[in-house]
């Protein structure tokens, strides 16, 4: 993350622990692409569990970052 931001200048690290909340974010943001992959591939394509288990971990490993800085900006958004 950038410590301030390149447009207004806003500081984007608040007091420890103002983004503790961003991690409940991160979390809702996983849970909902886990749901998501299990409806298209279980439910939609009717693949193995196995194999529905092995592309739902690699699609949640693989948007990890981005669930990490969208989260973070959905949770200082919500306080600015």
């Amino acid at each position: 993350m950038n410590e301030r931001c390149q447009k207004c200048n806003f500081k984007f690290e608040k007091e420890p622990g103002f983004f503790f909340g961003a991690m409940y974010v991160s979390y809702a943001l996983a849970v909902a692409q886990m749901i998501a992959c299990f409806i298209i591939f279980w439910v939609l394509l009717d693949l193995s569990p196995l194999v529905v288990f092995f592309i739902i971990a690699f699609v949640v490993m693989a948007s990890m970052t981005f669930n990490f800085r969208v989260s973070r900006a959905i949770w200082i958004y919500l306080f600015r």
